[in-house]
């Protein structure tokens, strides 16, 4: 395929990826099919298509792209496989000229991925399909700066579980709907919108943020802080709530997040604030 912009040629890129879960990138080709973001097949070997690519003048600066997106990518694609195994690129970049002849730019090193299980069922991978489908479409348009807030956030996501990268994921957010509403000083923070942290009645937000932070809850070794850093926490017997008292003695009552359940609330906000900035 070729395309113009600015009189200049572009060369349509292919980036070989893997993946240690071989389920994995045929299903994400089945899903993949736009202009913009597109995995497919050849030959028995996965390539990885983008816009980012297009314009770029060689196979190392291919690559080298290619590895600033590929973490945001790795995000999207734990939003729509709980537990993923990472994609990772090969030491392969096809393309194909003006001419339409074709080519490749080879690398000497190839990297290596342990696989992960994935756990899912059918009925809701049909359901979520097309919702992530759309996610990858917002990120392919407002995500080309390796730096911005998207790509921060995918990233932070698709990184190892733990009340740190859930954190920086919410953190992330937190600054940008802030900055968004014109509010650049932390302490003057809003909370985020309901839509996006209300689960069964309730708004989770404080219930992630305490159970992240607070080593009473989460564990000195896991959570954020130390003990020495964390106000005082007692379950309450017979509740599933904690109560929390504060360095001025007030108290406050957290319904605890495991880190599963930290991890579902983040993949909903995630979600919900890709979809918001849709309509930017």
């Amino acid at each position: 395929m070729k395309n113009l912009i600015g009189g200049i040629s572009l060369l349509n890129y292919r980036v070989l990826i893997t993946c240690a879960d071989v389920t994995i990138l045929p299903r994400l080709a089945s899903l993949l099919q736009e202009p913009e973001c597109k995995i497919a097949e050849e030959n028995g070997e996965y390539y990885w298509s983008s816009s980012f690519f297009e314009p770029l003048p060689n196979g190392s600066e291919v690559a080298k792209k290619a590895d600033q997106s590929l973490p945001a990518l790795n995000g999207l694609v734990g939003l729509l496989i709980a537990n993923a195994s990472k994609i990772v690129r090969g030491d392969k970049i096809c393309f194909t000229n003006a001419s339409g002849g074709t080519g490749a730019y080879l690398e000497g090193t190839v990297r290596v991925q342990i696989p992960i299980n994935v756990n899912i069922s059918k009925e809701e991978r049909e359901q979520r399909k097309q919702q992530w489908v759309a996610l990858v479409r917002v990120w392919t348009k407002q995500g080309a700066n390796p730096s911005d807030v998207l790509n921060n956030a995918l990233a932070h996501f698709g990184e190892e579980t733990s009340w740190n990268s859930l954190y920086n994921v919410y953190e992330t957010i937190q600054v940008d709907y802030n900055y968004s509403k014109g509010v650049t000083n932390k302490r003057n923070f809003k909370l985020l919108p309901e839509q996006w942290t209300v689960i069964d009645g309730k708004n989770r937000e404080k219930d992630f943020t305490e159970s992240a932070n607070n080593a009473y809850i989460s564990g000195n070794v896991f959570a954020r802080h130390s003990l020495a850093e964390s106000h005082r926490a007692e379950k309450i017997e017979g509740s599933p709530y904690v109560e929390v008292t504060r360095s001025n003695g007030k108290k406050e009552y957290i319904l605890a997040m495991s880190l599963g359940e930290a991890k579902e609330f983040i993949t909903r906000l995630l979600s919900q604030w890709i979809v918001s900035k849709q309509a930017c």
